[in-house]
């Protein structure tokens, strides 16, 4: 069938609308469970994932990118995870995270400010004041984080197959029109859409495999990984002539070459590895 993605602003009964999507489609309903695989599988604290893809970055983080290997490793995660398909992800920057891939169905759902806060007031017994200064923060960090990474407005309708305003009708109303898409010809699952995101999982995991040892240009079709990779540059003895510098550079670029084949090689999905290492020159 489909993978269903589920974007919302604060307060928009986005939970909601996931949550019955699923249970009308007989999917499966994914969110806090991507931040948990994603933790135990790279060894990272879900509380440093989670400030990764909600709060704003700050000026630091944006001069080292110390946040983008947090962020890759949560796309990995939700890559692996919805290559079994019908999956509704109700989560952080799913539309994003996720290739523009045939079968891929993103949605936004959003509510009128008023709604907004209306529902913080009586769900947190909140003023007025406090809550439109709570939906403006949420919505400054969301809109700052996204155009910090990916270089769009979250606000954009272009990039969501459809936008839901959730004044208009009830989570039953939001939830079966996105039925409606998910069961078209439109977003059925086709061999070809499937191994898309097969190798764009497979991909995800071998960038983030070999980013302590290089960082490489990853490329994959049908389970067949290509790594463009430099190494790290060397350091140049004068008592070296020409031909033993040479030596000595192309061993360095065979052992690069070993060793990101045995790093990939493990990683589930990879048929082969073929390695194009070029050298960083000398120091």
């Amino acid at each position: 069938m489909a993978i269903i993605t589920i974007s919302r602003g604060s307060y928009t009964f986005g939970m909601e609308v996931a949550k019955k999507t699923a249970e009308m489609l007989g999917y499966e309903h994914v969110s806090r469970e991507i931040l948990l695989e994603a933790s135990q599988f790279f060894n990272v604290s879900e509380m440093e994932l989670m400030h990764s893809v909600h709060d704003a970055p700050n000026i630091l983080e944006r001069v080292t990118h110390g946040r983008e290997k947090y962020i890759s490793y949560i796309r990995a995660a939700l890559l692996t995870h919805v290559k079994k398909d019908n999956i509704v992800y109700f989560g952080h920057a799913g539309h994003l995270l996720l290739p523009d891939s045939r079968h891929v169905l993103k949605v936004r759902v959003i509510a009128d400010m008023e709604a907004r806060i209306d529902f913080i007031c009586r769900q947190d017994g909140l003023t007025r004041t406090q809550a439109i200064a709570r939906i403006e923060k949420e919505d400054k960090n969301r809109s700052l984080w996204t155009q910090y990474l990916y270089k769009v407005d979250l606000f954009d309708p272009s990039i969501y197959d459809i936008v839901i305003n959730i004044n208009k009708m009830t989570i039953d109303d939001a939830s079966e029109a996105i039925c409606s898409l998910a069961r078209s010809e439109t977003y059925h699952v086709t061999e070809q859409s499937l191994k898309e995101i097969e190798d764009m999982a497979i991909t995800s995991l071998v960038e983030v495999s070999l980013e302590e040892l290089c960082h490489p240009e990853v490329t994959t079709k049908n389970g067949m990984v290509h790594i463009k990779a430099r190494t790290h540059k060397i350091k140049k003895h004068s008592f070296m002539n020409q031909k033993t510098q040479d030596t000595f550079k192309n061993k360095v670029k065979a052992e690069l070459a070993i060793k990101i084949s045995d790093i990939v090689k493990k990683i589930d999905g990879v048929k082969d590895v073929v390695c194009d290492i070029d050298s960083s020159g000398y120091a």
